[in-house]
C-alpha cells in the first residue's frame, strides 16, 4: 500500500480536495514513503514502461502540504484514500490517469483502486490462489524425466548420503532464489504478465536484466532439448528395433519439428492438454512409488524377464550397502549433483501467472515454497527408496538379469530398461514407458511455449539491436521468437546425450537464479 500511494494522492492533487495536514503519531514506514513523492514515484513500485513517471510530474502539481502528508500518514488512512480516490474516479466516468485498465501498472496499484482486468469478456477475471494458480504449475514444471531416467543411477553410483546431498544443495540453491522473488514481489516487482525478466530487469537495471535474461531463456530451451531426449529415450526402451547409428539425433530433430508446428499453432490446445499431462505425470510417478515399495513382486514385463538376486525388495541390509559411494570411472560427485540439479527448475513459473492470482506476493511466496519443499521430500523419498529396492552394481547398469543381451548399451538406456521391466509396476505392458515419453514430451512443449515469450519480451525492451526482428507478434503469438527458438533448440537436440546436456542446462539455471 505504500508503494501505491504517492499514485493516488498525486492523481488526485487536482481533483480532490487534499487531505488536510495534521499532527499525527509517527509511525513505520517504508524508505519508499520515507522520500518525496515528487521524486521517487516511479521507484516506488511503478515498471519502466508506466506513463506516470517522476520526469513526467510537474512541480505545481505538487505541493508542500502533500508532501508532508506523504510522509505522515498511516495504513488506515491510506486505504481510506484509496476508496475515496476510487469513488472520485468513479464518479467522473474513469477519467484521468487511471481511466483504462491497460495503463502499464503493478499490479500492487491495480489492488490498491481494485480494477477489474481487461477482460474482453467484461467481467472480472477469475483469480486463483497460492495452491492451483502456483503450487501445481510449479510442481507440474519441476517434475521432468530425470525423474524416471536417472535416480536409480544417481544411487548407484553416489549412494544415498551423496544422493542426498546433492538434493539438499540443489533445494538450498533453489530456496535462496525463491526468498529472493519473494522479496522482489513484495517490494512491488511484479509486473502483470511481466514474469521472472520483467522483475530482474525492472529491479536490477535493462542491461542487467537482458543479460540474465538471455541466460534464463537458454536455460527454458535447453530444458526442452532435455525433456525432448528423454523421450526419445523411452522410445528406444520400448523396442530395440528402433535403434540405429545417430538414432537419438534423429529422432529428437523429428519430435522437436512436431513440438514446434504443435506450438506455431496456438497455445489453445496446449492449454487445453494441460489437465491430461498432469494426470500422465501424476500416473507415472505413482507407477514407480508402488513397484518400489512391492518389488520384488512386480509382475514381470512383455519380454520375459527375471527378478534376480541383486533386487532385494525393501531391505535395511541393502540399505547400508547402499549408503556409501560406489562410482565408476569417470563419475563423481559434481558430475552426480550437475545431472539432479534441473530436477529444481522451474521453480520461477509462478511468477509467469502473476496476473491471475488473487494476491500475487502472497501467493507466490506460499505456492513456490510450498512446491520446493514438498519436492525436496519426494526426491529425498525416491533416493531412499532406490537405495533399498536394489545392489548398487544392478542400478548402475553393470549386472544384467539372465538372458538379457545389453544391447540396448548403444541408446544409453541399457539399466532403465529391464529396471523399468523388473521393479516399476505396469498396470498394462510398456505403462511406465509410454508415461514416461507423455511426460517428457509435456514438459518439452510447455518450455517451448515459455521461451519464445521470453525471447520476444527481451526483445520489446530494444538492449540488444541483434534480437529487434524477434520483437514484432503474429496475430497475439510471438512466432518470430518460436523459430528463432526453434532454431538453436534443433542444434543443441544434435548432442544427443542427455548426460551431456544436463550440465549444461544446470550451468544456465544457475546463472539466472
Amino acid at each position: 500500500c505504500s508503494l501505491a500511494c504517492p499514485l493516488a494522492l498525486l492523481s488526485r492533487a487536482s481533483a480532490a480536495p487534499t487531505v488536510p495536514a495534521r499532527r499525527r503519531r509517527p509511525s513505520a514506514l517504508s524508505p519508499a514513503m520515507a522520500q518525496p513523492a515528487s521524486a521517487d514515484v516511479d521507484t516506488a513500485g511503478l515498471g519502466s514502461d508506466s506513463p506516470h513517471r517522476a520526469g513526467d510530474l510537474d512541480e505545481k502539481d505538487v505541493d508542500a502540504e502533500n508532501v508532508e502528508e506523504l510522509k505522515r500518514i498511516t495504513s488506515r488512512e491510506l486505504l481510506e484514500a484509496a476508496e475515496e480516490y476510487k469513488k472520485t474516479v468513479s464518479s467522473k466516468g474513469a477519467q484521468g490517469p487511471v481511466e483504462s485498465s491497460k495503463t502499464n501498472r503493478t499490479l500492487l496499484v491495480n489492488s490498491v483502486v481494485d480494477e477489474p482486468g481487461d477482460d474482453s469478456s467484461g467481467g472480472k477475471k477469475k483469480k486463483k490462489g497460492a495452491f492451483s494458480g502456483v503450487f501445481v504449475p510449479t510442481c507440474e514444471n519441476m517434475w521432468g524425466v530425470l525423474i524416471f531416467l536417472r535416480f536409480y543411477t544417481i544411487v548407484g553410483q553416489a549412494g544415498i548420503l551423496q544422493a542426498l546431498g546433492a538434493v539438499f544443495l540443489s533445494f538450498s540453491c533453489a530456496f535462496c532464489t525463491t526468498s529472493s522473488m519473494s522479496a522482489t514481489v513484495s517490494s512491488g516487482g511484479v509486473v502483470s504478465q511481466g514474469g521472472p525478466y520483467y522483475m530482474i530487469s525492472r529491479a536490477l537495471g535493462p542491461c542487467v536484466g537482458a543479460s540474465v535474461g538471455i541466460m534464463y531463456w537458454l536455460a527454458i530451451t535447453m530444458l526442452c532439448v532435455l525433456e525432448t531426449l528423454g523421450a526419445v529415450e523411452g522410445m528406444l526402451m520400448i523396442s530395440d528395433d528402433l535403434e540405429f547409428t545417430a538414432c537419438k539425433q534423429v529422432y529428437g530433430s523429428s519430435l522437436m519439428i512436431g513440438l514446434a508446428l504443435f506450438v506455431f499453432g496456438g497455445i489453445n490446445l496446449v492449454t487445453k492438454l494441460g489437465i491430461v499431462f498432469v494426470f500422465v505425470v501424476f500416473a507415472t510417478l505413482f507407477m514407480f512409488y508402488f513397484g518400489l515399495v512391492t518389488a520384488p513382486n512386480t509382475p514381470l514385463g512383455p519380454e520375459g524377464l527375471h527378478l534376480n538376486d541383486y533386487i532385494t525388495g525393501l531391505s535395511l541390509e541393502t540399505l547400508k550397502a547402499n549408503l556409501p559411494a560406489h562410482y565408476t570411472d569417470g563419475n563423481n560427485f559434481g558430475y552426480v549433483l550437475s545431472v539432479f540439479f534441473p530436477c529444481f527448475t522451474g521453480i520461477l513459473s509462478g511468477a509467469n501467472r502473476a496476473d491471475i492470482l488473487k494476491d500475487p506476493p502472497k501467493n507466490l511466496r506460499q505456492g513456490t515454497f510450498g512446491a520446493i519443499i514438498f519436492s525436496l521430500f519426494m526426491y529425498s523419498s525416491y533416493m531412499i527408496l532406490w537405495g533399498m529396492v536394489a545392489k548398487y552394481p544392478y542400478l548402475q547398469g553393470e549386472h544384467y538379469p539372465p538372458d538379457h543381451d545389453g544391447g540396448r548399451r548403444l541408446a544409453g538406456a541399457a539399466s532403465g530398461t529391464y529396471i523399468i521391466e523388473e521393479i516399476v509396476w505396469n498396470p498394462f505392458p510398456q505403462a511406465a514407458k509410454v508415461g514416461i515419453i507423455i511426460s517428457s514430451l509435456s514438459q518439452a512443449l510447455q518450455c517451448l511455449v515459455v521461451a519464445p515469450r521470453l525471447l520476444n519480451a527481451i526483445a520489446k525492451d530494444d538492449i540488444l539491436s541483434i534480437l529487434k526482428p524477434f520483437a514484432p507478434m503474429t496475430s497475439g503469438e510471438p512466432k518470430r521468437a518460436l523459430a528463432g527458438t526453434y532454431v538453436i533448440a534443433a542444434l543443441l537436440v544434435l548432442i544427443g546425450n542427455l548426460d551431456i546436456v544436463a550440465p549444461l542446462l544446470a550451468m544456465c539455471f544457475l546463472v539466472a537464479y
